[in-house]
C-alpha cells in the first residue's frame, strides 16, 4: 500500500530585510555558497516596480506643471519619465521570469502544483506598452506643439 503524502502550504510575510537576503546555490543550503545572479535577480524584481512607481508620480507632476506652465520642455520630459518607468517596469519581468526559470531549473514542481503566471504578471506586460505609448505619445506633441508654436510666433513677428 503506498503512502500518501499531503502538501500543507503555509503562508509566510517576509521584513523588508528578508527581502534583500542573499539567496544560495541550493535553495535552503546555507553551506552552498551564494549565488549572486538569482540574488540580484530578486532584488531588482523587487525594487524596480518602485522605481518606476516613483518615475510616473514624478512624471506626473512635472505633466501638471507643463499643464500650468503651458510650456514645451515640461512635457518632453515627462516623455522621457514615462519611457524611464517604462523600461524599470520590463525590467522587473524580466527580472522576475529569468529568476523564476532559474529557480525551476534548480527545484522541481510539486505534483499538484502548476507554474502559471497569475493576473498581476500579465497586468506587468501590459502595463509596459503603455507606459512606452504614454512616453511616445507625450514626446510626439511637444514636438508638433512646438512646431506650430514657432510658425505661430513668426506670423506675430511678421
Amino acid at each position: 500500500m503506498g503512502e500518501s503524502f499531503d502538501m500543507v502550504t503555509k503562508c509566510m510575510s517576509f521584513t523588508l530585510n528578508e527581502q534583500f537576503m542573499e539567496k544560495f546555490v541550493e535553495p535552503g543550503n546555507h553551506n552552498s555558497g551564494i549565488d549572486r545572479l538569482q540574488t540580484y535577480l530578486w532584488r531588482c524584481q523587487f525594487l524596480l516596480p518602485f522605481v518606476s512607481l516613483g518615475l510616473m508620480c514624478f512624471g506626473a507632476l512635472i505633466g501638471l506643471c507643463a499643464c500650468i506652465c503651458r510650456s514645451l520642455y515640461p512635457t518632453i520630459a515627462t516623455g522621457i519619465l514615462h519611457l524611464l518607468a517604462g523600461l524599470c517596469t520590463l525590467g522587473s519581468v524580466s527580472c522576475y521570469v529569468a529568476g523564476i526559470e532559474l529557480l525551476h531549473q534548480k527545484l522541481e514542481l510539486p505534483e499538484n502544483v502548476s507554474g502559471e503566471f497569475g493576473w498581476s504578471f500579465c497586468l506587468a506586460c501590459v502595463s509596459a506598452p503603455l507606459q512606452f505609448t504614454a512616453s511616445a505619445l507625450s514626446i510626439w506633441a511637444a514636438h508638433t506643439n512646438r512646431k506650430e508654436y514657432t510658425l505661430m510666433k513668426a506670423y506675430r513677428v511678421a
